[in-house]
């Protein structure tokens, strides 16, 4: 078992820095950054870093982008890829399912393309200061001069950096569908008013809006008044 525990290591160092550039409900099917910011048990964020990050390790990587430093707005072209409108909340959810990947031996980026001082702030102050990437050397300057307590680091040096500071550890079973459901039952948002279930249907007024048709039998109940909805509007 040692010996099993010691060539795995090696090949690991052997092996280039594995990059993970995907949405996230890529990998866990139809649980989008939204859908976090829509939780009502922000806690859960956690656990989906935990499975994206259980499945992200056993494809062979060893970090993933989670996401810009952004917030949501009503006129975003990718609101799928935001958490929430609040800078604040948009930076809990980020820690939470950044230490989620970290347990699962995955290591946690961000994309300094978009940059919204108030999440810097709010990293900072959690602590959750993890590398941010950014394609130019006047973003990079930018970012520090912002005073963001982590590493900023050019994207074509991102790859020889993770290589020196990767984790070799991983989680050895998981049911990552018990949690991908869960979440989805507990970001179901309920706006009022008619009774009809939306799905992804963002920025509505009115209804149920779920993110997966996986929950329609929940989301009746919901409209049935057999269960509470917990879901909490991102926008």
């Amino acid at each position: 078992m040692a010996f099993f525990l010691f060539l795995t290591i090696y090949f690991q160092i052997l092996l280039s820095a594995k990059i993970a550039y995907i949405p996230l409900e890529n990998i866990l099917k139809n649980v989008s950054l939204i859908c976090l910011g829509s939780l009502g048990d922000l806690t859960l964020s956690y656990n989906a870093g935990v499975a994206a990050g259980y499945i992200l390790k056993n494809e062979g990587y060893d970090a993933y982008v989670v996401g810009v430093l952004d917030s949501l707005s009503i006129d975003d072209k990718e609101p799928f890829h935001r958490v929430n409108s609040s800078a604040f909340i948009t930076a809990h959810v980020y820690s939470l399912f950044s230490k989620g990947l970290l347990t699962a031996g995955v290591i946690p980026l961000f994309n300094g393309k978009i940059i919204d001082t108030e999440i810097i702030y709010s990293l900072n102050t959690r602590n959750a200061t993890y590398p941010i990437f950014v394609e130019s050397e006047l973003e990079l300057k930018k970012i520090k001069e912002m005073g963001y307590k982590g590493t900023v680091i050019l994207k074509e040096d991102l790859e020889d950096y993770i290589d020196k500071i990767k984790l070799f550890w991983k989680i050895k079973s998981l049911n990552t569908e018990d949690i991908r459901i869960k979440i989805l039952k507990n970001s179901a948002i309920w706006l009022g008013g008619e009774k009809k279930i939306y799905i992804n249907e963002i920025f509505r007024e009115s209804g149920l809006i779920i993110f997966s048709k996986d929950i329609l039998d929940y989301a009746q109940d919901v409209l049935d008044g057999y269960k509470q909805p917990t879901g909490r509007k991102p926008w």
